[in-house]
């Protein structure tokens, strides 16, 4: 009959609900959770100094960029000479 039809579509589609409606709670709750750690842990004093630290690499290519440019505004000098 129409009536038992309409039920079984309910029925399936409560089925299918449930388990997604589950799983986005979980996944919520374990998003904002993991979040909440994440930040505590970041934002400790000596964690965030060694975050904050500039790699070796950096510190060299940010010398050879001071020197590159102290150098370009030599010549640039001897240039309107």
């Amino acid at each position: 009959t129409l009536i038992q039809s309409y039920f079984n579509i309910v029925k399936r589609t409560i089925v299918d609900m449930v388990p997604k409606a589950v799983m986005l709670n979980l996944v919520s709750y374990a998003k904002e959770e993991l979040q909440r750690e994440l930040l505590q842990e970041l934002y400790k004093a000596e964690v965030l100094d060694e975050l904050l630290k500039e790699s070796d690499y950096t510190q060299q290519r940010r010398k050879e960029c001071k020197k590159m440019i102290e150098a370009l505004q030599r010549a640039d000098e001897v240039n309107l000479l």
